[in-house]
């Protein structure tokens, strides 16, 4: 199995949130795992990932999705035509608020979320009741093969 991030997609992170703290490589090491599992079908190109404020996702939910209010992740897929495999928009504001209150940690939610935008371009869908089934298992499965890989990214944000 081939986990080096340089034989997988290019992952391109823009973080509009100074107070996270991340790791570029981790992030496109993450992606490059999930790539090589074999068990999703990941689409080619250049992927980019783009961490957002509470009210910078939801401007984007409400232009896209016509829903003002604010989400954890929204995927945008990309075009084969111009090389991109799509864009992951994510709320590190949202996944903090929800580990707090329900005691998970803030590096697992998030990159949850990441894994969540990742399955919706491998074309898992999460509108009907069975389709949210297949993606809560395709995540489990995700998570916990980047859990095993010792590749879950050490995002913080100081308190």
């Amino acid at each position: 199995m081939n986990e080096s991030p340089n034989e997988s997609k290019r992952v391109l992170v823009n973080s509009l949130c100074p107070e996270l703290i991340a790791s570029d490589q981790e992030i496109e090491q993450m992606f490059a795992i999930l790539d090589a599992f074999g068990g999703f079908d990941p689409p080619a190109g250049e992927l980019s990932i783009a961490f957002v404020s509470k009210l910078e996702i939801s401007r984007i939910h409400g232009e896209f999705m016509q829903d003002d209010s604010p989400t954890d992740v929204i995927t945008f897929p990309g075009d084969l035509d111009d090389g991109t495999a799509g864009e992951i928009c994510v709320c590190p504001e949202i996944a903090l608020e929800y580990a707090s209150e329900n005691g998970k940690g803030f590096a697992e939610e998030l990159t949850l979320y990441l894994v969540h935008g990742y399955l919706h371009l491998c074309g898992f869908k999460d509108k009907e009741e069975d389709d949210r089934i297949e993606m809560r298992n395709a995540e489990n499965i995700a998570m916990k093969t980047l859990s095993e890989r010792n590749a879950i990214p050490r995002f913080s944000i100081p308190i």
